[in-house]
């Protein structure tokens, strides 16, 4: 009888401990602001993105979603909390349309338009409109080239590299995702992350 529990017991210890390991192992690093810039555009203040490694460390196929993912990652780090893809897109979308070259290009815009209507009604010399409405213009096309809004380029290249709402990998493989993160601590560098889910 003594070793029916015994082994009922071993058995039950023994499979506590096969849960405790974990599924995923997940490293990362951080991504150089300017990388960032380069890729996606002025970021909002605060905003970190890393380059997270995520390897199923099972010899089976697991799946995980995202929500566990962030959850991971802030219980290890608490200077950051995470952002999912559905937040950061408008985000950083909101953040491009703010900027000073756009506002700026706008102004211009603006500023086309109205001399375009003054001229029609013959209210300024036309020698001062056609050179106020060139350098509008050429002002305007440097402008464009210099911040130009978030390209197709840069909206898929964010689609395939930021971590997506579920991740299904065989056993032993890893991917690579972009994860981002508001630092709570702006001055403190979190150079790299290691954590584990489930």
């Amino acid at each position: 009888m003594r070793s029916g529990v015994f082994i009922t017991a071993a058995a039950l210890l023994l499979g506590g401990s096969l849960f405790a390991q974990a599924t995923f192992e997940v490293t990362g690093t951080a991504i150089p602001q300017s990388l960032l810039e380069q890729d996606y555009g002025k970021l909002p203040a605060g905003i970190r993105a890393y380059d997270l490694s995520i390897c199923n460390v099972t010899g089976s196929k697991q799946s995980v979603v995202s929500s566990e993912i962030y959850q991971a990652l802030a219980r290890s780090t608490a200077a950051l909390q995470p952002v999912g893809r559905q937040i950061m897109l408008p985000a950083i979308i909101k953040t491009q349309s703010r900027s000073i070259g756009a506002l700026l290009n706008l102004a211009l815009s603006s500023a086309t338009g109205v001399l375009s209507v003054l001229s029609a009604n013959r209210a300024m010399p036309p020698g001062a409109i056609s050179g106020t409405a060139l350098a509008s213009i050429s002002i305007q096309t440097v402008l464009s080239h210099l911040s130009p809004a978030l390209s197709n380029d840069q909206v898929e290249k964010f689609e395939s590299d930021v971590l997506e709402p579920a991740l299904v990998l065989d056993g032993g493989s890893c991917v690579e995702r972009t994860v981002f993160a508001l630092q709570n601590t702006p001055k403190t560098k979190i150079p790299s992350l290691s954590f584990h889910v489930r």
